[in-house]
This record gives structure tokens, C-alpha cells and sequence, in this order.
């Protein structure tokens, strides 16, 4: 990671601590004001606005569920398997309630202000304590390492059926279900539902909301701790959520706010907590489709990297039957050639054809050094700009021709091996077509780097129409070659006024892979 990128992950996780702070002084606030200011009322009567919120937060956990699973299936992650479960279950409460108040079941469950019952405190209770223990429990396999396997459908179905089981034997016996609100603050909710509960009136209700609002806190603390190990927004966003969860929770101790119709500021905040889960389901599908992004380059730099390790080893194992093979039978020949022209003492004819020969393998042999250097890569050869100086040289000596090399920028270009290789040969075919085709007696090669290597070479030859001649199997190799590197490779000239190639590649952080 670079220091750029490092100093932005920590500037989000200071970011993403000051809200949290910031929403838990909020929430406390909001609390202290519910319970305090006689003006402000805990509860209102809104039998439209309660379906709409029961409906909002059944889709909204459903959605919640269904990416969770499809997580922890795909990638095993039983953290994310819990999850899952936990707001299934909430699914199954709010989908219960949606269909007990739409089908008009309410009444007969106890569900309603005019003769509350047990059965809806005993449902919210027992599906939000199951799931905040999933919660934590995620939380808890999230951080910890070496986590054992689970099973999809036991984690999913299990809690799931528990939940079921409890609920259905509920709603049977629910004239026999604890009192978890004594009937005198019942009373109390039916005479006036927009009124807090006495303090002290229903001791078993607040202790068991305060459980488990203490449940979702752990669950936020988890996730927070989670969220400053990976930093993934969606981890910040869960434990956002579990915050404004657990004060929910408070609130439903202030107001039970579980019957049809009656909206709470509890009802207000689990609807603000469904509301930050979606924003966290969006979060995290970036998140991973970013994660996949950078995979995916992980993946293919890994296979290029693999490909061109292969291709420098196949071109050192060619470099070396070249220099072992070819040019020791070159250096042998050119031994015996000139020991021949020695006995036989050749003259005229036979002179020049012996001196014809002895320069084709000096020029075999000179070509074979520059495909042996230019095929074991920049490491072993050397710096490109080295080895251009030695090729330059190398040319001006064998052939007569003067050849400057002009470097502009201090840097060392940063290529890579297959570049460097491919590189070195471009040059040194378009010094070949100068020697053969220009007529020249000057040559000028100029290497620069900046934000791009561009090599020119040109000359003071005879020159010749690009548009009328035809393309040859030396430039047509330097496109090559240019094109296998991400390079641009264009040819300038016009007849007596000499010719010009310029060869322009990326460099640096916009070097493409293939120049690797």
C-alpha cells in the first residue's frame, strides 16, 4: 500500500470513529429527551405509517438476508452465514406482524389497543434476543481466525425453525404466556398510547429490552473492530446500525410500541437502523466488486508475470545454444577461413571471395553477440542505456559510420526485461536498414525520458518515400516488436533528406503490463 493510500484509510477509520461518536452522543440525547420533555410524546397512532414501516423493514431485512447467504455460500464465511440468520429471523418477525395486521389476526393474538395481550412482546423479544446473539456472534467470527465451518442450511434454518417453534407454541398458549408487562401498564398503553411507561411499571420488560439492547451493542463494537481491520464502508455501516439498534431497544422499554397501529420512536429508530442497512448492502456490493477488480489485476499480473518469467527462460535458454552452439561453429569457421586464405595464398578472384566470406562471418558473428545480449533481458545485459552506448559503438567501429548517441533526462527509463530486450532490438534493426539501404554517413540516436521513453534514429542518408515503398521484414519486425510492448513506431523521410524513426513507449505508472 502506498503512503497516499495508507494516510486515506486512516483518515476514513478517524472519520468513520467521530460518527459513531457523534450518533451515540445523538442517541443518548434523543433518549434523554424522550423520557424527560412532557412535550414529547413517545408514541402516536398511525395505523398507515405502522404497516409502512413493518413492510419497509421486512423487505429491507429480507434484502439484508439474501446478500448475506449469497456471501457466505459463495466464500464460505460463516461470519456472514450468521448474519444471514439473524436478519432471516427478523424477517420472519416482520413479515408475522405484517400479516397478523393486514389479514386482521391482530385482534384475536392480542395485537391490538383494545385488549393487549403477552403474545406480540413475547414474539419482538424472543426473534430480536435471537438476533442480536446471531449478531454477536458474527461479530465474534468476523475477528476471530482458524473459525470452524458451518453448515449453510443448519446456521440459516436452525434458528430460523427455533424461533418458528417458539412463536406458533406462543400464539397457542398465549393465555398462559408470562407476563412480561404486568396488565396494569397495559391498561395503562390502551387508555392513552402516546404515553411513556411509568418507570418501575414493567421491571421485567426493561430488563430483558436492555439485554438485549445490549446485544446489538456488542454486535456494533464487533463490527466497529471489524471495520478497522478491513476498512470496508459496509463494516461501518453495520456497526451504525447496531448502535441505533440497541437504542431502539431503550425505547421499547420506554414504550413496548409492539401493537398494531401504535408508531414509537423505538418503531422510528429500528426504521433508521434498516435505512443505514441498505446504505451498508450498497457499500458492500462495491466493496466487493472492488475487491473482484483488484483480484481479477492480481490474477492477471500474477499470469503475466508467470508468462513472461517463461519467455525470459526460454530466450536465456536460446541466448546460451546460440552462444554455444552457433557461434562457437561461426568462431570455428572464421578460424579455418583464415587459416585457408593463408595456404592457399588467393589472389584476385579468389581474393575477394575469401575476403566476402570472411566479412559474412564477421557479420554472422556480430549478429549472433547481439541476439544473445538482446535475448537474456535487461538484468542480465544491463542498463538500457549502457547497452545502446555499446550497440552504437559497436556499429560506428564495424562499419564507418558515425554514430552519436544524445541522451536527454537524468533517469534511467524503469522498463522491464521483455521491454528492454525488445527495445535493444528495434535499434539495432533500424541501424541495419541505415547500413544497408541509407547510404548514410551520419547517425543520431536519441534517447529520452520523461513521463514516455522515446527513442529516435536519424540520419543523413538518401532517404526514400514511406508512401511508395514497400514495406520491408525489417520494419515490419520493428512494429512488431513495438506493438508486443505497448509501444508507438512511426517512420518519417522524403527522398534525399534522409529518414527517421521515432519509437514512443509509456513509462513508469503508465507502462503497460505487456512491456514486463
Amino acid at each position: 500500500m502506498t503512503d497516499g493510500a495508507a494516510s486515506a484509510r486512516a483518515s476514513a477509520r478517524r472519520a468513520a470513529d467521530a460518527a459513531l461518536v457523534i450518533l451515540a452522543v445523538v442517541l443518548a440525547v434523543f433518549t434523554v429527551v424522550v423520557v424527560n420533555v412532557p412535550g414529547v410524546a413517545p408514541a402516536v397512532v398511525n395505523d398507515r405509517f405502522d404497516t409502512a414501516i413493518v413492510a419497509a423493514a421486512a423487505l429491507v431485512s429480507l434484502a439484508v438476508a439474501a446478500v448475506a447467504w449469497q456471501r457466505g455460500r459463495v466464500s464460505h464465511d460463516p461470519a456472514a452465514l450468521l448474519r444471514a440468520s439473524a436478519f432471516a429471523v427478523l424477517v420472519l418477525l416482520n413479515g408475522l406482524t405484517l400479516a397478523v395486521g393486514l389479514t386482521g389476526a391482530d385482534a384475536s393474538l392480542g395485537a391490538t389497543l383494545d385488549d393487549p395481550g403477552q403474545l406480540p412482546l413475547v414474539a419482538a423479544v424472543v426473534a430480536r434476543s435471537v438476533a442480536a446473539l446471531l449478531l454477536v456472534a458474527a461479530g465474534w467470527f468476523t475477528l476471530s481466525r482458524g473459525v470452524p465451518a458451518l453448515s449453510a442450511r443448519t446456521v440459516l434454518l436452525g434458528p430460523l425453525g427455533m424461533v418458528a417453534t417458539i412463536l406458533v407454541g406462543a400464539a397457542l398458549g398465549r393465555d398462559v404466556l408470562p407476563a412480561i408487562a404486568p396488565p396494569e401498564a397495559l391498561a395503562r398503553l390502551a387508555s392513552d398510547p402516546t404515553m411513556t411507561l411509568p418507570l418501575g411499571s414493567a421491571p421485567l420488560l426493561a430488563v430483558i429490552q436492555s439485554a438485549i439492547g445490549l446485544g446489538f451493542l456488542a454486535a456494533a463494537v464487533l463490527a466497529h473492530r471489524a471495520y478497522r481491520r478491513s476498512g470496508r464502508a459496509g463494516d461501518a455501516l453495520l456497526a451504525a446500525g447496531l448502535l441505533i439498534a440497541a437504542a431502539s431497544q431503550v425505547h421499547s422499554a420506554i414504550h413496548p410500541g409492539s401493537f398494531s397501529s401504535v408508531v414509537t420512536t423505538g418503531d422510528l429508530l429500528r426504521l433508521g437502523f434498516y435505512a443505514v442497512l441498505l446504505a451498508g448492502v450498497v457499500a458492500e456490493s462495491r466493496d466487493d466488486l472492488a475487491d473482484l477488480r483488484a483480484a481479477t489485476m492480481e490474477v492477471r499480473r500474477l499470469a503475466e508475470a508467470e508468462f513472461a518469467a517463461a519467455a525470459l527462460e526460454e530466450r536465456a535458454r536460446l541466448a546460451r545454444e546460440i552462444h554455444d552452439g552457433l557461434a562457437q561453429e561461426l568462431w570455428y569457421a572464421k578460424l579455418k577461413q583464415s587459416r585457408l586464405a593463408q595456404i592457399a595464398e588467393f589472389s584476385d578472384e579468389p581474393r575477394r571471395l575469401s575476403d566476402e566470406v570472411e566479412a559474412a562471418i564477421d557479420m554472422a558473428l556480430a549478429e549472433a553477440r547481439h541476439a544473445v545480449a538482446a535475448m537474456r533481458g535487461g538484468s542480465e545485459a544491463g542498463p538500457l542505456l549502457e547497452m545502446l552506448r555499446r550497440q552504437v559503438e559497436d556499429f560506428s567501429d564495424r562499419f564507418a559510420i558515425r554514430v552519436e548517441l544524445v541522451r536527454e533526462g537524468t533517469a534511467e527509463p524503469d522498463i522491464g526485461p521483455r521491454a528492454h530486450a525488445e527495445l535493444i532490438r528495434i535499434v539495432q534493426e533500424a541501424l541495419t536498414n541505415v547500413r544497408k539501404h541509407a547510404d548514410a554517413t551520419v547517425v543520431r540516436v536519441v534517447v529520452a525520458t520523461d513521463d514516455e521513453l522515446r527513442i529516435t534514429i536519424s540520419d543523413n542518408g538518401r532517404g526514400f518515400r514511406p508512401d511508395a515503398a514497400p514495406v520491408g521484414f525489417g520494419l515490419e519486425s520493428m512494429r512488431q516488436r513495438a506493438d508486443v510492448i505497448g509501444a508507438r513506431l512511426s517512420v518519417t523521410s522524403a527522398p534525399h533528406d534522409g529518414s527517421r524513426v521515432e519509437l514512443v513507449m509509456p513509462i513508469g505508472p503508465r507502462e503497460g503490463t505487456r512491456a514486463s
